[in-house]
């Protein structure tokens, strides 16, 4: 039974979106966060306003992305997760014209 509880937690993708651990960054439209392990980054469009919200991140691996909330401009939420590497920085964006950008944050161990 303890093989079987130790296989689940190697084969089972972390939980993006939950906030034990991690860094994240929240303005009046949306909201980003980079898991504890930095590996999976999860973006959130928090207002029905007609603004969709992204979140460009760069990995370890010196490749850079960008994602957005899974409906565009309504409330709703997109992930990714990265395979090799780790996530450095992040910063959240109103992808709405004029575009805006937070300042980024580093992530430091």
């Amino acid at each position: 039974m303890a093989g079987s509880a130790v296989l689940a937690l190697l084969v089972t993708p972390p939980a993006v979106g939950h906030l034990s651990g991690g860094w994240s960054k929240q303005t009046a439209y949306g909201s980003a966060y980079v898991s504890a392990n930095r590996r999976s980054i999860e973006v959130c469009d928090l207002a029905d306003d007609g603004r969709p919200v992204e979140v460009e991140y760069a990995t370890s691996m010196l490749n850079k992305y960008t994602i957005t909330d899974s409906n565009g401009a309504k409330p709703g939420c997109g992930d990714d997760f990265v395979l090799f590497g780790h996530i450095d920085v992040f910063k959240l964006c109103d992808a709405a014209f004029p575009r805006e950008c937070t300042s980024s944050t580093w992530i430091k161990k």
